[in-house]
């Protein structure tokens, strides 16, 4: 069968999906009749029809202090994914984490927490995490950086948040970017492009002011 034909008939299959069920007709709808079809379209389609509960996964974080992720449960999370020597897409998401920690802190109770998770733990340690954060901040925030404590943990936040990181063999990884929302419930329930800093300020807010997120 041509790839033409295999394509439509998976499309045909997954219109006949989107009306049986609430989340195939949300993902439906979010690529456009399947006319955005794509792995990150369907990514992002499907959280916010399913939102995912974040594992209890141990961390350490740019301090050297050891935490469990649940312990941020109760408020909203903006998280994104790096590892520090990246000369691209990771300094994107820096320049975006340390603008939207600046925007939601200050002297009332902060509207979210913003959480950048390395998914390259074992060369990036507090000191690195320290750095990074340094060259990123263009002022003092309480945007927090962190790494999973062991390989079986990383593999389950990348698969929860449905981050893929493959070593590129030049001592680096190819990855998505984006930023991840997630509700007081502890639910992954949006994700948004790298650089959306105005859209994750807003959901975040609106995440917080909703009763019983």
């Amino acid at each position: 069968m041509s790839t033409d034909r295999r394509f439509g008939a998976l499309a045909a299959g997954l219109a006949t999906l989107a009306c049986a069920g609430t989340a195939a007709a949300v993902v439906w709808h979010l690529t456009a009749g399947l006319t955005h079809f794509t792995s990150e379209s369907w990514r992002r389609a499907a959280v916010e029809a399913a939102p995912r509960p974040l594992p209890a996964v141990a961390l350490q974080d740019d301090a050297g202090r050891t935490l469990r992720l649940d312990e941020l449960c109760g408020q909203v999370l903006i998280v994104d994914f790096i590892y520090t020597q990246c000369p691209t897409l990771c300094k994107a998401l820096g320049a975006s984490s340390s603008q939207l920690a600046r925007r939601l802190g200050g002297p009332e109770p902060a509207a979210a927490t913003v959480l950048s998770l390395s998914f390259d733990p074992e060369r990036d340690t507090p000191a690195r995490l320290r750095a990074f954060k340094r060259a990123m901040e263009g002022a003092p925030s309480d945007w927090r950086l962190a790494r999973p404590v062991d390989h079986t943990d990383r593999q389950r936040l990348l698969d929860t948040f449905g981050v893929v990181a493959v070593p590129d063999g030049a001592g680096g990884f190819d990855h998505n970017a984006a930023l991840h929302l997630v509700d007081r419930q502890c639910r992954l329930v949006q994700i948004l492009d790298a650089d959306a800093v105005d859209a994750a300020e807003a959901a975040a807010r609106r995440l917080a002011r909703t009763a019983g997120a």
